[in-house]
């Protein structure tokens, strides 16, 4: 058990995608993208200490940096279907998802997704993005965005409700929809519309997302995606233009598109239960 402390104050999130075929997963080399969110930690002068991943690894995770490094080495950072990395101080955490490692049949549509959560008061809007910029190297996303919330909200977006001993999260149907459908990505999808958008050139195929990325905003090239960076007005104003859209995956709408179908048909060739 945990006990459960109030925080204050407001966390960073970036959320980056990766949509992949099983085998594409399964190649994907993840240690340039550790080393990567080690010297980010590092350069913040944040002290890890919490190591935890599943896989061909120790089931108890590590206690230091050092032992965490040693024991992807020793197996080569292979096969690391979750990777979640924190501070004792809850001024950063990470959450790595490969799990197309795990998948005994094969899919065709899967995602590799990564989440940063930093203290706001570490980094500033700017910062983040060029964070992601740093980050394409190493993940080559195809989809995220950037976003503010409170502290008593976990990385996953769920409610801490205050317990005397414990603590638990209330679910996100959003979350929960979009961990299963983000694969949608490579089709030209969004889970929603945030004030930083990173988006790519699939996206912007879509005439009607193009068309409203050059009413509301600013659109810039940035390396291999586009910054889609608006204002609360003007999200909120591209929100009630697509509240009807499938574009969003969050929307009832997208469970007609054709994207639903395939990927609810993947979900039910590795985890019937879970498909809606």
């Amino acid at each position: 058990m945990k006990i459960f402390r109030k925080q204050t104050g407001k966390n960073k999130l970036l959320k980056l995608f990766k949509a992949v075929t099983q085998s594409e997963a399964e190649d994907f080399d993840t240690k340039p993208l550790i080393e990567l969110i080690l010297s980010t930690a590092k350069d913040w002068k944040l002290n890890l200490d919490n190591f935890y991943i599943t896989g061909p690894y120790p089931n108890d995770g590590w206690k230091t940096k050092k032992g965490f490094v040693n024991g992807l080495i020793k197996k080569n950072y292979k096969n690391i279907h979750h990777l979640l990395i924190s501070d004792s101080n809850n001024l950063f955490e990470v959450n790595f998802e490969n799990w197309s490692h795990n998948r005994t049949i094969e899919v065709l549509s899967d995602t590799i997704s990564l989440e940063l959560m930093i203290d706001g008061e570490i980094a500033s809007n700017d910062e983040i993005i060029k964070l992601a910029e740093r980050f394409y190297s190493a993940f080559q996303f195809q989809y995220g965005f950037q976003f503010d919330q409170s502290k008593n909200f976990s990385i996953s977006e769920g409610k801490i409700k205050n317990g005397l001993f414990s603590y638990s999260e209330k679910n996100n149907e959003g979350y929960g929809k979009w961990s299963k459908y983000a694969s949608a990505i490579k089709d030209g999808y969004l889970r929603n519309i945030y004030c930083v958008n990173l988006i790519s050139e699939e996206h912007l195929h879509n005439e009607i997302l193009k068309d409203l990325a050059e009413k509301f905003g600013t659109l810039n090239r940035r390396q291999n995606f586009y910054l889609w960076k608006l204002d609360n007005n003007e999200v909120e104003n591209v929100k009630s233009q697509l509240k009807n859209s499938e574009l969003l995956v969050e929307n009832d709408e997208f469970d007609s598109t054709n994207a639903y179908q395939f990927i609810t048909q993947e979900i039910e060739k590795y985890a019937p239960q879970q498909a809606l």
